[in-house]
């Protein structure tokens, strides 16, 4: 008599399988728009920081969408609390990483919007003398981009775990991260640059869609307005997997890169997550971590190309700001 064997598919994973096209759909439908992309990017930042916690030892409770934690301090919650506490706490996760992305990007996101202006103001005006203004200012903010980019999911992650503002801006404990991560860093760079690579394709799409797809010009109002929604329904679920995607990767990579940078310099990360988790390691050479760094300063330079192909292609002044891969998962 043979024994029985398990099931190639069992609850678990399918109980698994559902949630994950649960919250793909949910999060979907709030990267629609802008304001609730908030909601979003505050669930991404709650769900980076429990990968990251409880990779650490300090396993919790899942974040929800809608539902806080049956337990609070070890308390159990209100009512209140267990019905909308998820949705309050996505809320506030959103706003301070929105906050924070913010003041990371805007240096070169601003140079960005100016330089677009000046090009366009300068076309207008026929000023051909200044010609060199917008493209000068466009650079002087992708070498800007390039110094901060590199870093920005790493940022992400270790403001997630630590669930507070100021940890965006620990600049020597994410040098230390940034360190012992290597060559991870580049290849998240990459990643983020072959992810963006869509946004800028369906921009070209859509403005040149009467020329391969000359019905559009007599198809019926109605309908028009149906496939604009298609379009933005599908835009938002690119743009939300793919934060999603690089985010938890990222969480992924901040989690073994802190915890040894925890272990070499415990003082340094005293009163943190990853001093729960810190795990034996040795100094990384210098001159390594910077030519890692170097070559995904290098791959940001594909990525900012990209954002500026979008936008000349199918321009709007607020995506220069609210790109997905810089601060909200917006489909724009």
């Amino acid at each position: 008599m043979t024994a029985l064997t398990r099931p190639a598919y069992g609850p678990g994973r399918l109980s698994r399988l559902g949630r994950l096209i649960a919250n793909a759909g949910i999060g979907t439908l709030l990267c629609t728009g802008p304001v609730t992309a908030v909601i979003a990017l505050g669930w991404l930042a709650r769900r980076s920081g429990h990968l990251s916690r409880d990779r650490f030892g300090a396993a919790e409770e899942a974040p929800g969408w809608l539902m806080g934690p049956r337990e609070w301090q070890g308390r159990p919650s209100g009512r209140m609390a267990r019905a909308l506490g998820g949705l309050g706490a996505n809320i506030r996760a959103g706003l301070m990483a929105l906050t924070a992305l913010l003041v990371w990007t805007l240096p070169f996101t601003v140079l960005w919007l100016g330089a677009w202006w000046a090009g366009w103001e300068n076309s207008f005006n026929k000023g051909y003398e200044q010609a060199f203004v917008g493209p000068s200012v466009f650079f002087i903010g992708v070498f800007a981009a390039a110094l901060v980019l590199p870093v920005l999911p790493l940022v992400f992650a270790h403001l997630a775990a630590e669930d507070r503002l100021s940890a965006a801006f620990e600049l020597r404990r994410l040098r230390s991260v940034v360190a012992q991560a290597g060559w991870r860093v580049p290849a998240l760079a990459v990643l983020v640059a072959a992810l963006a690579l869509p946004f800028a394709g369906a921009r070209g799409l859509i403005t040149t869609a009467t020329a391969w797809a000359p019905q559009l010009e007599t198809m019926p109002p109605e309908q028009l307005a149906d496939l604009q929604g298609w379009i933005t329904l599908a835009l938002a679920a690119l743009a939300f997997t793919s934060v999603w995607l690089t985010r938890s990767l990222a969480a992924r990579i901040y989690t073994r890169a802190a915890a040894r940078a925890a272990g070499l310099k415990p003082g340094l990360w005293d009163g943190t997550q990853a001093a729960e988790g810190a795990m034996p390691a040795t100094p990384r050479s210098r001159v390594m971590a910077s030519l890692w760094y170097a070559i995904a300063m290098a791959a940001t330079l594909a990525f900012s190309f990209l954002i500026l192909a979008g936008q000349f292609l199918d321009y709007a002044w607020w995506r220069w700001i609210f790109h997905p891969a810089l601060t909200l998962p917006w489909a724009g």
